[in-house]
């Protein structure tokens, strides 16, 4: 296994686990509270302490304005950034890549590349943020549905605008495949369509699932970032006036990311805290990705043949 891969996987790994059981063993629960306090020490001298609190013994990575844990927030949002992209890339696989097996297995069109482009080679043109965010804006603050409903939503809608791109994709790799010999020996014999696919290409693109799930997910949670700072989040927004401030209702990483941006001066590990573990957590991704790419390189290069 190469170093790519292997710190890619610790990574994900660690922050699954710490999603699932951190809750255990964090220092405070979401619900605790730090309000304003001031204790007079026996020498008379007043401490006054005033949230968001800076990161110290006792609040390890800080508190928001409103005194609540910040290690408490990310690792109750941390289910729907991980999770959410996980269910998305998944779904986008399933849907995307069954349609295009077969639409590159039936089609008529040869292989090789032609000036004609698909028509859904053009909506890839499209930013896809601006796509979701015209659909959720008019539906995602202060909704009246749970935040579970609210992130099945953008979840199914996330899923849908990224289907044609994984359909293409699937579609020319498999347009490639079957013009391979062993595919064509396998027609010659009398081998059934669903039998070719199931046995001879599909295993052959396992590999290209593999990669584009991880690619998936990347973008996935790129989307959640570029719609954060447009104040669309994961599981709905919460619109508060006098002064008119956006906050998640779920503590989605990149939520907490978006609803923090004005602390960029002041109170900056609001900020800096969450956009560095949401970082991290993309990085590791990426190192899947490279790491992958580069063990399925050096494999294919000693069977040079297929």
């Amino acid at each position: 296994m190469n170093k790519s891969l292997l710190a890619g996987l610790l990574i994900i790994v660690l922050m699954i686990a710490a999603s699932l059981f951190g809750q255990y063993f964090a220092p405070h629960s979401l619900d605790e509270h730090q309000g304003v306090t001031y204790v007079v020490d026996g020498n008379g001298d007043g401490d006054l302490t005033v949230p968001p609190i800076a990161p110290n013994k006792q609040y390890p990575l800080g508190t928001d304005k409103e005194g609540y844990d910040m290690l408490a927030k990310l690792l109750a949002g941390s289910k729907y950034t991980i999770f959410v992209s996980l269910v998305i890339a998944i779904s986008r696989l399933l849907l995307g890549g069954t349609i295009g097996l077969f639409l590159g297995y039936i089609s008529k069109a040869k292989p090789a590349r032609t000036e004609k482009l698909p028509i859904w080679n053009i909506l890839n043109g499209i930013p896809i943020f601006i796509i979701v965010w015209m659909i959720m804006i008019g539906i995602t603050m202060n909704p009246a549905a749970s935040p579970l409903y609210m992130t099945t939503i953008l979840a199914v809608i996330l899923t849908l605008v990224g289907t044609p791109t994984v359909a293409s994709t699937m579609k020319e790799k498999t347009m490639i495949l079957r013009e391979k010999q062993f595919i064509l020996s396998a027609k010659s014999i009398g081998s059934g369509h669903f039998t070719i696919i199931r046995r001879h290409i599909f295993p052959h693109l396992l590999e290209s699932f593999l990669i584009l799930f991880v690619q998936e997910i990347v973008l996935s949670l790129s989307l959640f970032g570029q719609l954060a700072i447009f104040n669309i989040f994961v599981g709905g927004t919460t619109q508060y006036f006098d002064p008119v401030q956006y906050v998640s209702r779920t503590n989605e990483w990149s939520g907490l990311i978006g609803q923090a941006r004005d602390y960029l001066f002041i109170y900056q590990w609001v900020l800096f805290i969450p956009l560095v573990v949401y970082i991290v957590f993309i990085l590791g991704f990426h190192l899947i990705s490279i790491g992958l790419e580069q063990t399925y390189k050096q494999k294919f290069s000693k069977v040079s043949h297929i």
